[in-house]
């Protein structure tokens, strides 16, 4: 089956990536991952960097302290961000974390 004709992906079938996410299903434009139960230890040396996609997401539950170009937020479950293409960004988890991201284009895997 072809990228664009992939319709569902089911949980057995999800590949998980270098960083531990879950990958869930990758479109002609953009892909969409799942961040699972990241801990604080996950990211405490975490340094900062730069994608060649935009990043938007959704916290389910937890919480993170997520700065981009400088600028930081306190994130927890209900709110959505934004790291916009090329810009420094580096991700803190404070308390167990669970999110969802969609990123345009694609993500590698």
């Amino acid at each position: 089956m072809t990228q664009s004709s992939t319709y569902k992906v089911s949980r057995s079938e999800t590949t998980h990536g270098q960083h531990g996410e879950h990958q869930l299903i990758r479109g002609e434009s953009s892909s969409m991952r799942l961040w699972h139960n990241e801990q604080p230890a996950d990211t405490a040396e975490k340094q900062p960097s730069r994608n060649d996609y935009e990043t938007l997401g959704y916290v389910i539950s937890g919480r993170v302290e997520l700065t981009v170009d400088g600028q930081s937020v306190m994130l927890e479950a209900g709110d959505s961000y934004r790291v916009p293409s090329g810009a420094e960004h580096v991700y803190r988890v404070l308390e167990t974390l669970t999110a969802v991201e969609v990123t345009t284009p694609a993500a590698n895997r």
